[in-house]
């Protein structure tokens, strides 16, 4: 048995980085490149809308909450293209750390009508729309949210 034999194929990756200022309007460059990926993957036109709703979502959330609109600050964005998924990585440098309570929770219609103006949808949302969707916080501070999609045949 030779060695190729042993070892099944690693899947192979594609990775695209983008570090976006922490300013409102970037969060377009994240979701339009994800897009234009999942479509070269071969995702239907309804999975590409969720995805970019989701990315959006996650991205604004950083830019907002995470790094509170400072410009200098960056936003990571991590595209990982394999064969069968998508994996989204959404990372801020964390001013202000997620209170990890109201990633599991669901919003309450009441409570979002009274404060309408200031969201409450978006880490629903997020959950959603992706397949898999883990928030964590990074080792160098700031917050993170894993979302992965998978392709459909």
């Amino acid at each position: 048995m030779s060695k190729s034999d042993d070892l099944s194929p690693e899947p192979v990756e594609k990775i695209i980085e983008l570090r976006l200022p922490s300013k409102l309007g970037y969060e377009r460059v994240a979701m339009d490149t994800a897009a234009s990926l999942a479509r070269r993957m071969g995702f239907h036109d309804d999975r590409v809308e969720s995805l970019k709703t989701a990315v959006s979502e996650a991205v604004t959330n950083a830019i907002e909450h995470g790094n509170q609109q400072d410009a200098a600050m960056k936003v990571v964005v991590l595209l990982t293209a394999r064969d069968d998924e998508l994996i989204i990585s959404v990372a801020d440098q964390g001013r202000k750390i997620l209170d990890h309570g109201c990633t599991t929770r669901s919003p309450q219609i009441a409570d979002v009508l009274e404060k309408f103006d200031k969201g409450g949808w978006g880490i629903w949302l997020i959950r959603e729309l992706m397949d898999e969707v883990e928030f964590t916080t990074v080792p160098s501070g700031g917050n993170q949210v894993r979302m992965v999609i998978h392709l459909e045949q």
